[in-house]
């Protein structure tokens, strides 16, 4: 595929239940393709998974589409990217803005390194910080350049449809929780890169896992099914026993540490089809600061 001349859509999925947040995260999509032509493209792709559509019949930049049942983070972001007709396809949560001009610079990321399969654009809550387990790479502190990363986050990215197909999408029975970090694996280890966009700022409200009702269970669970699908043996457990102790600490104590343990074990029941990736994957990941061990 040709570099030049590339063409994006942002897809947004939601639940139902925040209206006005919708509302401005596609005020903000569609701002960036004002006065830029992109023939009958639409700005946006809304996908109200599992609910009824979104009122926004007054955005003709904006198509919706509904699914029958709720299909889960990764679920939805892989129907939805099958309805884009754009090279690039921008992901944002429905409770997040993208500030202006994010358009112009994803695409020429893009166009001017052929290799780029995915971007990670820089996401800030309300008071400008960002979370620690939000930076694309291991530490406290966030990356103040733009540069070559390990992951990125997927209500703040953007994707190379070219490499999103040469991978086979996203591991959508994940449901909820690390989708990307597993996508990310396969992605580079496919030759892909994907950058950091330090420039390209998405302003997300606070949040913490404890706001999904199953989150800490599936965070759980999703961290042995990762490893056991993407990562060599050796690695893999390395990475699950690393999160058993990490997850516990990190988990707030009563329901939430009994329901990331449980995950945990939950893991190990399914039978999960192998999909390693190399041994030098590895070690570039290492390289750029996250190693799969953590």
């Amino acid at each position: 595929m040709s570099a030049e001349g590339l063409t994006m859509q942002w897809v947004v999925l939601t639940r139902g239940d925040r209206p006005a947040e919708v509302r401005a995260a596609l005020d903000s999509v569609v701002a960036q393709s004002a006065g830029h032509t992109q023939g009958t493209l639409s700005a946006a792709i809304v996908l109200a998974n599992g609910c009824a559509s979104p009122d926004v019949t007054d955005m003709p930049d904006v198509r919706v589409t509904t699914t029958d049942e709720n299909l889960g983070v990764p679920g939805g972001r892989h129907a939805a990217i099958q309805l884009s007709d754009s090279d690039v396809v921008g992901f944002l949560d429905d409770d997040a803005i993208v500030g202006f001009g994010a358009n112009k610079r994803i695409v020429e990321a893009f166009t001017t390194d052929p290799d780029l399969g995915a971007v990670a654009l820089r996401l800030a809550d309300e008071d400008g910080n960002t979370a620690r387990r939000h930076h694309p790479r291991v530490g406290d502190r966030p990356l103040k350049q733009s540069r070559e990363v390990t992951l990125f986050l997927g209500g703040a990215c953007a994707l190379r449809r070219e490499a999103y197909d040469s991978v086979g999408g996203y591991f959508t029975e994940l449901f909820y929780g690390h989708e990307e970090l597993e996508l990310s694996w396969r992605l580079i280890d496919a030759g892909w890169k994907i950058q950091y966009l330090d420039d390209v700022r998405v302003t997300h409200p606070k949040t913490n896992i404890s706001r999904h009702s199953d989150g800490w269970r599936l965070t759980g669970r999703n961290r042995v099914w990762i490893a056991r699908r993407t990562l060599p043996w050796p690695i893999a457990f390395v990475h699950v026993s690393t999160w058993l102790v990490g997850g516990m600490i990190r988990a707030p104590r009563g329901a939430c540490r009994r329901a990331y343990l449980d995950g945990w074990f939950d893991g190990w029941r399914k039978q999960i089809k192998r999909r390693p990736i190399r041994w030098t994957t590895v070690w570039k990941l290492t390289r750029l600061g996250r190693p799969p061990l953590i």
